[in-house]
Order: C-alpha cells, then sequence, then structure tokens
C-alpha cells in the first residue's frame, strides 16, 4: 500500500500542476485574443512605449559607450608630450572666441559732459587774464639734458 500511495499522491501532484499550467495558458490566451480584436493597432500603441524606452536606452548606452572609445582614441593618438600644448592651444583658441563675442557685443556709452555754467562778471575776467599773466611769468626753465660722453 506504501508505493500505491505514493503514486497517487505524485499523479495528483501533477494532475494539480497540469491544469495550473492549462489555466495560465488559457489566461494568456484570452488576453491575446482581446488585444487582437482591436487589429493591429492595438498591440502596437501597446507595445509601442515599452518599445522606445528600451531603444533610448541602448542608443544612450551606445552613444556612451562610443564616446568613451572616442576619448580613448583620442587620448592614444595624442603623445604625452603635446597633451599640454594642444591643452593650451584649446585654452587660447577659446579665450579668443570669448574676446571676439564680447567686443561685438559692447557697445561703448555715449554720455554727455556736464557743464557748470558761471556767470561772467567783468571782476572775473580781470582776475582770469591776471592769473594767467603770473602763471607766464614764474615759468620755470627748461631742464638741460645730461651729456653722455663715452
Amino acid at each position: 500500500m506504501g508505493v500505491k500511495k505514493l503514486v497517487t499522491d505524485r499523479l495528483d501532484k501533477a494532475r494539480s500542476f497540469a491544469e495550473d499550467v492549462r489555466a495560465i495558458y488559457e489566461d494568456a490566451y484570452n488576453k491575446a485574443i482581446g488585444v487582437t480584436k482591436g487589429g493591429l493597432e492595438g498591440v502596437v500603441k501597446e507595445i509601442e512605449p515599452k518599445l522606445r524606452g528600451v531603444f533610448n536606452e541602448g542608443l544612450q548606452g551606445a552613444q556612451t559607450a562610443l564616446d568613451n572609445i572616442n576619448q580613448s582614441l583620442a587620448d592614444k593618438a595624442i603623445p604625452a608630450f603635446r597633451k599640454r600644448a594642444v591643452s593650451q592651444e584649446k585654452l587660447d583658441h577659446k579665450a579668443k572666441g570669448v574676446v571676439k563675442e564680447t567686443a561685438a557685443k559692447a557697445v561703448p556709452v555715449k554720455r554727455k559732459r556736464a557743464v557748470k555754467k558761471v556767470a561772467v562778471t567783468k571782476k572775473a575776467t580781470l582776475v582770469t587774464k591776471r592769473a594767467t599773466v603770473n602763471k607766464k611769468s614764474t615759468s620755470t626753465p627748461a631742464r638741460k639734458r645730461p651729456s653722455t660722453k663715452e
């Protein structure tokens, strides 16, 4: 009786497993039929966002990998003693570009000079004439250049 019971238990487990699998496949089949009722457009509408996401992730990963390869090749192509000169040249080129851009954007601002109006009287003109005469008379003599004899 032990063998008979063991075999029947195993058969019952296999039967329940088969029924579970059958139920899962029936559900999947019914869902597939429901999606196809809308036609191929329904399938595309359901799958398209998922595929776009996967495609975009793959594209970004490929772009990153290509950028890394490109950088690696560029590092290998430039000898170590030239790297400093190349980076300095890039900086100089960028600096020239910035100077050109700022020069093009810079517009000189014209400002009017503020002139103070002074009332001119006879007395004020006499004082200024005397001051200029005094300045001319008290001028210092020109300095002589030291002679260079050699």
